[in-house]
């Protein structure tokens, strides 16, 4: 009988420090496309026992480190939308289950409400199915079903501008601009298919073109952070730099994904207007948020230009 009861405890005491014992968890998140992000990512975490409930951020590249983690006990990580690319993301992980969580954010998308009746309800379904296939990350799968319930229904304008942010993130710019045109077509006032637009022809190069559809968008919903960001990018590609200042500087007030581009186009117009202080300042807040950006060495060469600059004149 003391032999069993030894057992028992021994038993109960190993159990007890399994529960108990701590882990380091390492996991990386990815954009809907299947990319790494290029800029932190913040997450809120939070355990079921109440001991973290806390926001934490990612490196530039998505990759996260979570020390001192109890190994039985259940843990959430919220990703919340940005607005622009992404839809909130929600992922239930144990540690000792789940060492290297890895975590694909969901596209962000237009919820349809109850189907409106005068959409057919075959390109309702269809568009329902490409959204569940998103979810998974099948980008393939959904794409064909977004231009179905587009062909079906070209009234769906839902539908229509969900292909167009698909083909935008596969970095089809061109025919992202068609079905976005398309789907104006239909809805001139469809404020996510203006603000797309907009971006689209930013990523085309054709800064012009993409003043108005951003300049609608913003009289539709002037709170669209993104879109003020995206014109002021616009208008300093234009040389229009005292309309773009205001534009960028609403990006930087509202912190967030919009505060990096706006940075660095910040930088950029007090550079090109002679504003070196300015531009310098600029520039070093997006390499606190981005560090490792593709063009981070460049950003960092003209900082170094602008010193001397700044050098010899004094």
């Amino acid at each position: 009988m003391l032999k069993k009861l030894t057992v028992f405890l021994a038993l109960s005491l190993l159990i007890c420090m399994a529960a108990g014992a701590q882990t380091t968890v390492r996991g990386q998140i990815f954009l809907p496309n299947g990319d790494p992000p290029r800029n932190p990512v913040r997450f809120f975490l939070t355990s079921t026992d109440g001991r973290v409930n806390e926001y934490r951020f990612t490196d530039s590249n998505g990759r996260f480190i979570l020390e001192r983690l109890s190994s039985g006990t259940s843990y959430t990580v919220t990703v919340e939308s940005d607005d622009t690319s992404f839809d909130t993301t929600v992922l239930e992980f144990i540690p000792s289950y789940v060492s290297t969580p890895r975590i694909i954010l969901k596209p962000l998308k237009v919820e349809p409400a109850a189907a409106p009746s005068k959409y057919k309800s075959d390109a309702v379904e269809m568009h329902e199915s490409a959204m569940k296939d998103l979810e998974k990350n099948n980008l393939e799968s959904a794409e064909k079903k977004l231009r179905k319930a587009a062909d079906i229904d070209p009234t769906f304008v839902a539908a229509v501008n969900d292909l167009g942010v698909l083909l935008m993130q596969k970095k089809n710019y061109t025919e992202a601009e068609r079905i976005f045109r398309k789907a104006l077509g239909q809805d001139g006032n469809s404020v996510h298919s203006l603000l797309n637009l907009g971006i689209t022809l930013n990523h085309l190069q054709r800064y012009g073109d993409a003043v108005e559809p951003l300049r609608d968008a913003i009289s539709i919903e002037s709170g669209l952070v993104a879109a003020h960001v995206n014109l002021g990018v616009a208008y300093v590609e234009l040389d229009r730099f005292l309309e773009a200042e205001p534009e960028l500087m609403r990006g930087v007030k509202a912190g967030g994904a919009e505060e990096v581009p706006a940075q660095l186009y910040l930088g950029k117009l007090y550079a090109r207007t002679g504003q070196y202080t300015k531009s310098i300042t600029a520039f070093e807040a997006y390499l606190a948020k981005a560090p490792n950006s593709p063009n981070a060495a460049e950003v960092r060469r003209v900082m170094e230009r602008m010193k001397r600059e700044m050098q010899a004149r004094n």
